[in-house]
């Protein structure tokens, strides 16, 4: 599966209805579980970096992802209230996660949107792993959302610092013409953080298997398994 998948370029309408964007945000929150791979780009100036993550989602609190970075790799499963991160070959106990959704944030931005009437473009229909999708594009300012974690405590990144400059972030959806799913969800930002400069970021997230209990279920790593079979904590 490739992470470009599904690429819209064409506008279709320049005043579009949010009703069924909105119910693919409600039925895809709705799922009891789905994987997912998003990759991450971030360039400032000369300096570039980019990550991706792989993982699978059950709900309500189960979770297994994984975020390579080059040569560098961490996982993180979750079952209950019980967590672990494994930073090379070692599994240690972690902070479990409250929300596990990856859905759920997507909801704030629309009805951000929605409540101050920004428009919603749609752009040409695209084939996304295994069926076609409409796809939705809506521009909303910066700091509607939060800077990644590894910058949220950068002087210059707090909301109201970031909402003081004149950047926006473009938000894509990409809904699934025969299940209804959120398929996909693009965005591409260019913010100013005062202690770095201008910060171009693009994400991509694909869903698959979405409800599919075969291949979404969440498994516990061998690693993990062993580790806890021979007492490790």
């Amino acid at each position: 599966m490739s992470i470009a998948s599904g690429t819209a370029t064409q506008v279709v309408s320049r005043q579009a209805a949010w009703g069924p964007l909105v119910q693919a945000i409600e039925k895809s929150e709705a799922a009891s579980m789905y994987k997912l791979q998003t990759a991450v780009n971030i360039q400032n100036g000369n300096l570039h970096t980019s990550f991706t993550v792989y993982g699978t989602i059950q709900q309500p609190d189960m979770a297994s992802i994984q975020v390579h970075e080059n040569n560098f790799n961490i996982a993180f499963y979750q079952q209950g209230q019980v967590a672990y991160q494994q930073d090379g070959t070692i599994w240690s106990p972690a902070q479990p996660v409250s929300t596990l959704n990856a859905y759920a944030g997507y909801r704030d931005v629309v009805e951000y949107a929605m409540a101050h009437h920004f428009p919603l473009v749609q752009m040409n229909r695209t084939y996304v792993v295994d069926e076609y999708c409409n796809v939705y594009r809506v521009i909303v300012p910066n700091g509607t959302v939060s800077l990644p974690a590894f910058l949220g405590g950068a002087p210059g990144a707090s909301s109201t610092e970031l909402s003081s400059h004149a950047s926006e972030v473009a938000y894509v959806f990409y809904v699934g013409q025969t299940t209804g799913y959120i398929r996909q969800i693009q965005t591409q930002s260019v913010g100013v953080v005062d202690s770095v400069g201008s910060l171009i970021m693009q994400t991509s997230t694909i869903f698959q298997d979405i409800d599919n209990t075969q291949l979404a279920k969440v498994q516990i790593p061998v690693s993990l398994a062993q580790q806890l079979e021979q007492g490790v904590q």
